[in-house]
């Protein structure tokens, strides 16, 4: 039986009782990450006065073998599972997702009602070449090494002893199923189809210096969504995995600033 890794698991953080407002956080990590590179959103995101929920998406968090048996559409359903929980407690939600979750947040607001959607570092398209020819390479590369060798792990280690967690730095896989890269890339492509359909607001952040998800992509959101408004945040420093890395506190405040804007308008 597969067994949670520590620190992957998912979280319920309610806001404390004299701060609690009326709109609920749901927020999903991205492709082979975990809610323990969530957690720290959610935490500021419930000082503020927001109940958050992070949701484990299927095949994460566990063994990468599990996440190799999964399709996008399990990610979806995941998301949906964390939803509907989150429903029972409020009727406003606002979800946030970072890189492949926000892909899934996107799809999300397309099922059920959201008030409001947080895309953080998320792709619009795919233009590794690795990633885009996985459908066929699985076969003869069922998993590849995709250990983190920068510098994110120590931050993490750091900020995690700051807080009085374990150090263990990254919650993630370093080992990467091409059958779930070749699911990643097809999600993708569904989303872009039909980015027309996405009509809620949207909080984009992006950063200029992210290795993975070009700045481009935020253009082709500005480009094709059909949102009543669009708020963007740009980052200079950050990687990939803007809710982890050195420019997190920005991340936080542009969220919570998103909420209370959308918390606002519907009274």
């Amino acid at each position: 039986m597969a067994v949670i890794m520590p620190g992957a698991e998912p979280y319920w953080l309610p806001a404390p009782p004299h701060l609690r407002r009326s709109l609920g956080c749901l927020i999903l990590h991205g492709f082979t990450s975990s809610p323990g590179e969530t957690r720290w959103l959610g935490q500021a995101l419930a000082a503020r006065g927001y109940d958050a929920h992070g949701v484990r998406l299927a095949g994460h968090g566990v063994e990468p073998e599990a996440l190799a048996r999964t399709r996008w559409q399990d990610w979806l359903a995941s998301a949906l599972d964390g939803y509907h929980l989150l429903r029972g407690q409020h009727d406003q939600i606002v979800v946030i997702g970072h890189s492949a979750g926000g892909v899934v947040s996107l799809l999300l607001s397309l099922e059920v009602p959201v008030i409001g959607v947080g895309v953080l570092a998320a792709p619009m398209m795919i233009r590794q070449a690795s990633a885009r020819s996985a459908r066929w390479t699985r076969f003869l590369f069922p998993f590849t090494d995709q250990t983190d060798r920068t510098e994110l792990g120590a931050i993490m280690r750091a900020e995690q002893a700051r807080r009085g967690e374990p150090p263990i730095g990254r919650i993630r896989y370093d080992r990467w199923p091409s059958a779930a890269v070749a699911q990643m890339v097809s999600m993708v492509a569904h989303m872009r189809a039909r980015l027309a359909e996405v009509c809620v607001p949207l909080l984009l952040v992006y950063s200029q210096n992210d290795p993975t998800v070009s700045p481009e992509n935020a253009a082709i959101l500005v480009r094709e969504a059909r949102a009543p408004f669009i708020r963007q945040h740009w980052l200079e420093r950050s990687g990939h995995n803007v809710t982890v890395d050195v420019e997190r506190e920005q991340v936080f405040a542009a969220a919570a600033a998103f909420c209370d804007e959308l918390a606002k308008q519907k009274g």
